[in-house]
């Protein structure tokens, strides 16, 4: 458990404060060979806090470490809007470390017993109602898929955090529950990881608008859908074990490395160009469930070259993500307005990243699989 684990080791919080020090001074007063022993030092406490199970603080760190590695190694020198960069990702690592502090003083003063978990893998049901979980057990049986009854929503939290949930459905007996119960976004961020759908005996709008505020990719109502469940959840749990995959187009160097690094350690596949030419030769042999792309670029604007991915047949419906470090909300209405699916504003934060990009490509892939289902 993430508590206890970092309880257990008090010197990476101190290692950890100081290297967000370290980092903010290096954003005031530029120098390459502190850089150099600040992006050793991130990477190993990534490393360091990824295996403690403290997976919000190893996101913040892995995002400094990324950034400085585009400079790191090279005799690139940033500039002021690289500097505002690297102070604001020095400061998302001071957030998660206050997190992290938080969680250790909670641990300490009362530490919790952890519930048993399924020692394989299984879809995990919340809900009450005996009938439903009996249906998706015997449904789910002849897949070999295993099903795991949970008792409230800290012991989904114990199974997420585990790595043991294949896909998790809610009956709308606990979407109220779940809604209010969750205890933070390193939680939030494990649920997003795997599929999520809700089972229920009727269909009205609270329970959809429920469903909605709970990330649901699907809502199934008994007993009309009950064929429909499992074969789903079966298609779901399959795109789930294939990474997404997403084209970066920037032609600054170091948010090339920053998003492609970023993406790399929260399992998705990249493939990251400089030019809009560059891009279009990608195409031949990578196709991207998410694109981003700089707004502002030499010789092509964003706006351009999102006209050309919407022309292109192996794009046209591909989500495309438009960075920028101009928070002009008439461009941001422009590029919505043409075909934008989201407009993030440099310096961005890894999770902020992880977050967009994550619910275009899920968004995508249900799209595709609802329009298989339907021919």
């Amino acid at each position: 458990m993430s508590n206890s684990n970092a309880a257990l080791d008090p010197e990476l919080g101190l290692r950890v404060d100081a290297l967000g020090r370290a980092a903010r001074a290096l954003g005031t007063q530029w120098d390459r060979a502190q850089a150099e022993a600040l992006y050793e030092e991130a990477e190993a406490l990534a490393e360091r806090a990824q295996a403690s199970g403290l997976a919000d603080l190893a996101e913040a760190v892995l995002g400094l470490a990324a950034y400085l590695s585009s400079f790191a190694d090279s005799a690139l020198r940033p500039n002021a809007a690289q500097l505002d960069q690297l102070r604001a990702l020095a400061e998302a690592v001071n957030d998660a470390q206050q997190r992290y502090r938080a969680r250790i003083d909670v641990a300490v003063l009362a530490p919790e017993r952890a519930a048993p978990l399924p020692p394989r893998p299984a879809v995990h049901f919340l809900g009450a109602d005996v009938a439903q979980r009996e249906l998706l057990r015997a449904r789910l049986a002849p897949l070999g898929y295993e099903l795991a009854a949970c008792n409230g929503v800290r012991e989904v939290e114990q199974a997420l955090e585990a790595g043991v949930v294949l896909a998790l459905v809610i009956g709308a007996d606990a979407l109220a529950a779940w809604l209010t119960e969750r205890r933070g976004e390193a939680h939030r961020d494990a649920a997003a990881r795997v599929p999520l759908v809700v089972l229920s005996d009727r269909d009205d709008i609270d329970v959809r608008l429920a469903a909605m505020r709970c990330a649901a990719e699907s809502m199934f109502v008994l007993p009309d859908d009950a064929a429909r469940i499992v074969p789903r959840l079966a298609s779901m749990i399959a795109d789930r074990s294939e990474p997404y995959r997403v084209l970066v187009v920037d032609d600054d160097q170091s948010m090339r490395l920053f998003c492609a690094s970023v993406l790399r350690h929260n399992h998705m596949e990249t493939r990251a160009v400089a030019t809009p030419e560059e891009a279009l030769r990608a195409l031949h042999d990578f196709t991207p469930d998410v694109i981003l792309a700089d707004l502002y670029m030499p010789n092509l604007s964003g706006f351009e070259l999102l006209a050309l991915f919407r022309a292109h047949p192996r794009t046209a419906f591909t989500p495309v993500v438009l960075l920028s470090g101009d928070a002009d909300m008439e461009k941001r209405f422009a590029a919505l307005h043409i075909g934008g699916d989201d407009y993030l504003t440099k310096p961005i934060r890894p999770r902020h990243l992880v977050a967009a990009v994550t619910s275009r490509a899920r968004r995508a892939r249900w799209m595709r699989r609802e329009l298989l289902a339907v021919h």
